[in-house]
């Protein structure tokens, strides 16, 4: 399965806090929201709408001390050593992310990049994000609507799309592997959303939103490709001044990249199907819970402050 010059040109997710309640925002989604309930703390004087500007994406080759971006998927916390595991889900060891949380699913980071990095020895991902963010190929907004409160809020709105990359015509977005700059302006991208009216809640500090589907764009043989993070969820730690150890955690379908391999090698599909899914470790198949169809991936992000304006 040879993938040269893989390019995940709509991979992430955003960092950073933006402008509350600036005009030149477009308007959010709308949301229905009773305000702030009794455990609500930290109370903003008016519901606010703020911007995220994506400002690094991380996608580490192997997890360190045990940490590695995403989320808990499948709500187990496993260890990797329990001699007979209930389903494929309790097989792989699970790491946690950088706000804490345990049982974190991440088979890309943990298996996944070395068996494409093996298939294809001129592979460095984190290389083609940083590039991509620095075109303006890999701009991506999120914008929270209607917060009562950055610390507890059971119900806020939740966009993503993308930025307009013409802004980094004659200068960078942001330097090779550093972020965007803080308080520029950006202009979203005309078209659909990559998620509107997104499900989420601000719980001890933390954003957490989903679920959608993120594309991740792919240049390999000279194809373009579109493999899909299924059922994402979005969130990190969120204040005034910025979104920090955002993550980005979902599901690879063993058969979206099975179809992938096949797309560039043809052939290759049933090779790349065994050897995936010894990583399989999550949706158990309902004719055999020991074999799980799909792949955990996680991503982590950070950002900067911005403003968005409407196409």
């Amino acid at each position: 399965m040879k993938l040269n010059k893989l390019a995940l040109c709509g991979a992430a997710v955003v960092g950073s806090l933006g402008m509350m309640g600036c005009p030149s925002d477009p308007p959010p989604t709308t949301h229905t929201d009773a305000g702030p309930i009794a455990t609500d703390s930290g109370p903003v004087a008016e519901p606010v709408t703020v911007t995220y500007i994506v400002g690094t994406i991380a996608i580490p080759p192997a997890p360190v001390d045990g940490v590695a971006p995403g989320f808990n998927l499948d709500g187990i916390v496993s260890t990797g050593d329990n001699p007979a595991p209930a389903t494929c889900e309790d097989v792989q060891p699970d790491y946690r992310n950088g706000s804490g949380e345990t049982g974190v699913d991440n088979e890309l980071v943990g298996h996944l990049l070395d068996l494409i990095g093996g298939l294809a020895g001129d592979l460095d991902v984190q290389a083609t994000v940083d590039e991509q963010i620095s075109t303006g190929a890999l701009l991506i907004a999120m914008r929270v609507s209607d917060i009562n409160s950055f610390v507890n809020d059971t119900s806020v709105g939740l966009d993503i799309f993308l930025v307009d990359p013409a802004g980094c015509a004659t200068s960078p977005c942001a330097p090779t592997g550093g972020a965007v700059s803080a308080g520029a302006s950006w202009t979203q991208q005309a078209g659909p959303a990559l998620a509107s009216g997104l499900t989420a809640s601000i719980v001890s500090g933390k954003l957490q939103g989903g679920p959608l589907d993120l594309p991740l764009h792919f240049s390999a043989s000279g194809r373009d490709i579109t493999l899909t993070i299924r059922r994402a969820q979005v969130g990190g730690d969120i204040s005034e001044s910025r979104l920090a150890n955002g993550n980005i955690g979902g599901e690879l379908l063993i058969s979206d990249i099975v179809e992938l391999a096949e797309q560039i090698q043809p052939g290759i599909g049933s090779t790349a199907e065994g050897l995936l899914r010894d990583y399989a470790d999550l949706s158990p198949s309902a004719a055999d819970p020991q074999v799980c169809d799909s792949i955990s991936a996680g991503v982590g992000f950070s950002g900067v402050p911005g403003t968005i304006t409407a196409p």
